[in-house]
């Protein structure tokens, strides 16, 4: 089914102008800056571009960094001016700082060798650096819209092969452009503003002189739009560009309109292809260069299609980075996607997506395959390139395979692009259902800062219940109104393979951010995971190419969280910096480690706090650090080494005892660690500080443990931090990192010490608390008495063990037996059930001297030892039974 309407509202953007979209106000925060909107949103290769950029915390600019090292930017300062009259200099107008918005103009040298393609920009302060924004480039000529153009006779002139960069100023802002045609010609024009960052939701019409509309365009993908009419006459024609439902607009409503586009391609099939050779692929699209038709039609409009030859990267780029020259969403960024460039007449074009697949591609057989009995059979593991291409299409794959087998079932398209709401289902042979349908999958990663959800179904693990042949059923709840050549998706099947994607993001939840130390200060990042096929082992994230001055200790994520908090620290006297960092994020799960680089990502439009409503996120082309000489105000710190753990002994008795790090706990534990603050500046004590636990769950209250919030009073230097173990806490690792949260009464603005107001200062703990709560059963285990008359004074038997494992152990079990008190003559010879197994003999000796008759309650113990030190007993009874030694020749 489609998903809320909550997720499709943020991506059309409409209630991008309402307060639940609204950015948080900054007033209350450090300055930092933050942008909003580029204008003009990018320039040709080798111009010279004047860029404004508007945001807030601006006033202070110094310059832009972009992720691309050719460009060069270089902050316009208002010139002197002359009173004419005093032939002095008259007086600057001083900026304001803390304004809701402020902007700053840059002279932009874009370099001649950049590829077509969006880069990441962001202004550089004295505060640090800000999130980006993408600035794009392009082979056309460029222009500025110029106003007044909102009606006809103001149609601003534009030549065919021109880029327009525009903005819906308010939401009644029309703008018209005044273009030339030929009759028969098929003009094309491309409307970016998603792939901007831009909020923009922009309606383009195309009219003739006379009033007759010739064709509208919306919503082509995301909010950017595609017009595309063949003209009826030589003349001229308006192009309107409007706001849809005239609701909102202002400086973050940018666009850039690509008028008579030489050519644009509307997606590549079959849209995978495996790492590292040359594989032969079919663009669709329109103008294609030697393309030829392809009997497709998108919006009623031919499409041609055009066999071309594809390199992808290796495979190390499977699980690897992502190079992309665009906006890449939070769900393709978890992809292996790649970027393709089309060799076009005037070169290499922007790039479209593609993707890496470590398997075998199978298409999708032209033959009808949309009843169970005409399936399309294909080998498995491997992947379907597959496509809705008719109304109301559906189709069948058949698979062969044996009992036992299992298979992971994934289905893609919403996550490489194609606007579907496909869904699948698992039948046999006869066509009836082994599963539910595969609907969407609920579960994004983070449910605000990185909202990857998508129309796409949930992967299912399919164990084939006996030998024979299986079908996979693919459908789209839109089939009968969205189909054709864009209607793409991969099926895959595979072998199951645990494994993880890594995001880490500037520490928000609402805002956009970039992370930036002060000296002697904290910081932090959002480290996320994703988890694949079972993949359930800690993961550990370490930073790297950290400047001179920073550190970070290790964060862990642990193995039945998703989420993870990951603290620098900056020496105090660090020198200033920005630049790129990274992260990477490290797990060893059944003997195999894996290494993966974590993805930057950030907040594109902030939100207000608390509204449990997801923000517009996208991946970054670098993860960012700032740090700047200003000093921290205060720093928080646990002293793990003086914790104290309440706990029960063996009897079951409450006992206090000193424990150092890591910190290995039972469920019912209580764990108690002094929490230091160090106030560095005199006016951070005017309040106290609170501090709460970052979370590592998407709900707290049901997390195996419970963390107090804590109050550093500010005549205080320390409280206590109190962690309880629940009772019913599974076994599991996690990673605590405290948030301190100070008010301080200071200026915002250096210049104006007397206007002062309370900001939120935050800090961090750099030291994470890793917590292992330990298991109390490793096993339940069974024993079975020796067979009857088996037992006999001078001979020996066997107590058959089994060990049903639990907690994912799989080490071995020490078996032991006990005897009643009182029992003479028999003796249980303890032995080792190895690893991975799970039954074992265990021996019995009957001397001379015993007994016959019934021994009840004899114990036995497994005891299995987990992280090298930690017992975990479990016990089992049986009933013996000795019988005499001549019983068998009475």
């Amino acid at each position: 089914m489609r998903q809320p309407l909550v997720r499709l509202a943020i991506l059309a953007g409409c209630l991008s102008g309402t307060a639940a979209l609204a950015q948080q106000p900054v007033q209350n925060l450090l300055p930092q800056p933050r942008i909003s909107s580029v204008f003009p949103a990018g320039g040709k290769a080798g111009s010279v571009v004047e860029v404004l950029v508007s945001g807030n915390d601006l006033e202070d600019a110094q310059g832009l960094y972009f992720a691309h090292p050719g460009f060069k930017a270089e902050l316009i300062v208002e010139p002197e001016k002359i009173d004419p009259k005093t032939k002095k200099p008259i007086p600057k107008k001083k900026k304001t700082r803390g304004a809701a918005t402020s902007s700053e103009k840059f002279k932009v040298t874009i370099p001649p060798d950049a590829l077509p393609g969006s880069y990441d920009v962001r202004v550089v302060d004295q505060h640090g650096i800000s999130n980006p924004r993408l600035f794009t480039v392009g082979r056309l000529p460029e222009v500025n819209e110029t106003e007044p153009n909102n009606d006809v006779p103001q149609a601003q002139k534009v030549t065919t092969g021109t880029v327009v960069n525009g903005t819906i100023a308010s939401p009644t802002d029309v703008d018209y452009l005044s273009i030339t045609g030929k009759a028969g010609e098929r003009f094309l024009v491309w409307c970016t503003t998603s792939a901007i960052d831009s909020r923009a939701r922009p309606l383009l019409e195309l009219y003739t002189p006379e009033g007759q509309r010739l064709g509208l365009n919306r919503n082509y993908r995301d909010n950017d739009a595609l017009l595309d009419v063949t003209l009826p006459s030589n003349g001229e024609y308006l192009l309107r560009v409007s706001e849809f439902a005239y609701q909102y607009g202002g400086s973050d409503y940018g666009y850039r309109l690509t008028v008579g586009a030489p050519y644009h391609i509307d997606c590549v099939f079959p849209p995978m292809v495996p790492p590292g050779k040359a594989s032969s692929v079919t663009l669709y699209g329109r103008h294609l260069p030697g393309g030829k038709p392809s009997g497709f039609t998108i919006d009623g409009r031919p499409i041609e299609m055009l066999n071309v030859q594809v390199t992808p990267p290796g495979t190390a780029s499977i699980g690897g980075p992502i190079h992309f020259a665009g906006r890449v969403s939070p769900a393709m960024g978890l992809t292996e996607l790649f970027e393709y460039r089309f060799p076009g007449p005037t070169g290499p074009s922007e790039p479209v997506p593609m993707f890496l697949t470590d398997l075998p591609v199978t298409l999708e057989a032209d033959a009808d395959n949309n009843s169970f009995d005409k399936a399309q059979v294909v080998p498995v593991p491997g992947e379907v390139a597959g496509r809705i291409e008719k109304r109301s299409d559906k189709d069948y794959f058949a698979f062969h395979a044996k009992k036992g087998d299992r298979f992971t079932i994934s289905l893609f398209a919403d996550r490489i692009g194609a606007s579907m709401d496909t869904y699948f289902q698992i039948r046999n042979a006869e066509n009836k259902p082994l599963s539910a349908e595969q609907d969407d999958d609920a579960n994004p990663l983070h449910s605000v800062s990185f909202y990857d959800r998508t129309n796409d179904p949930p992967s299912q693990t399919f164990t084939v219940p006996a030998d024979g042949k299986y079908l996979v059923f693919v459908g789209s709840r839109e089939a009968s109104v969205n189909f054709g050549p864009r209607s793409i998706y991969r099926l895959r099947i595979a072998t199951p393979t645990p494994d993880f994607r890594a995001v880490v993001m500037p520490r928000s939840r609402d805002l956009t951010n970039a992370t930036i130390l002060t000296s002697g200060g904290s910081d932090a990042f959002d480290v996320f995971v994703e988890r694949r096929e079972g993949f359930n082992a800690p993961i550990t994230f370490t930073a790297g190419q950290l400047p001179a001055g920073v550190t970070a200790k290790p964060a862990t994520i642990g193995n039945t969280s998703n989420w993870g908090t990951l603290v620098l620290t900056a020496a105090p006297g660090a020198a200033a910096f920005h630049g790129p960092v990274s992260v990477t994020a490290t797990a060893t799960m059944e003997g195999k480690t894996l290494t993966r680089p974590a993805r930057p990502a950030t907040i594109t439009w902030g939100i207000t706090p608390k509204q449990n409503i997801p923000a517009l996120t996208r991946l970054d082309q670098q993860l960012v650090l700032a740090v700047r000489p200003a000093p921290a105000m205060y720093q928080l710190h646990l002293a793990q080494d003086q914790a104290k753990l309440n706990t029960k002994d063996t009897q079951n008795k409450p006992k206090e005892e000193a424990v150092k790090p890591p910190f290995f706990v039972k469920p019912g534990d209580k764990l108690t660690i002094p929490l230091q603050a160090k106030w560095l500046a005199k006016e951070a004590r005017a309040n106290p500080i609170t501090v709460i636990a970052e979370p590592f769950t998407a709900n707290m209250n049901q997390a195996p443990i419970t963390i107090a919030n804590v109050t550093v009073a500010k005549d205080k230097n320390d409280a206590p931090l109190v962690i309880d173990i629940k009772g019913n806490a599974t076994p599991s690792t996690f990673a605590v990192v405290l948030r301190g949260e100070a008010q301080v009464n200071m200026a915002r603005d250096p210049e104006d010490e007397k206007k002062k107001t309370n900001l939120f200062i935050p800090a961090f703990t750099p030291e994470p608390v890793l917590i292992t709560v330990l298991p109390t059963t490793l096993a339940k285990v069974t024993a079975q008495a020796p067979a009857a008359n088996t037992l006999k004074p001078g001979t020996t038997a066997a107590i058959t063990v089994k060990v049903d494992r639990q907690a994912d152990y799989t080490g071995p079990f020490q078996i032991t037996g006990e005897l009643p008190k009182g029992v003479v003559g028999l003796t249980i010879k303890p032995v080792t059930l190895p690893a991975g197994q799970n039954e074992i003999q265990l021996p019995v000796i009957a001397g001379n001297d015993a007994k016959p008759g019934n021994i009840n309650n004899v114990v036995i113990t497994a005891v299995g030892t987990v992280h090298d030190k930690y017992p975990i007993p479990q016990e089992a009874k049986v009933n013996l039974t000795v019988t005499k030694a001549d019983e068998k020749k009475k």
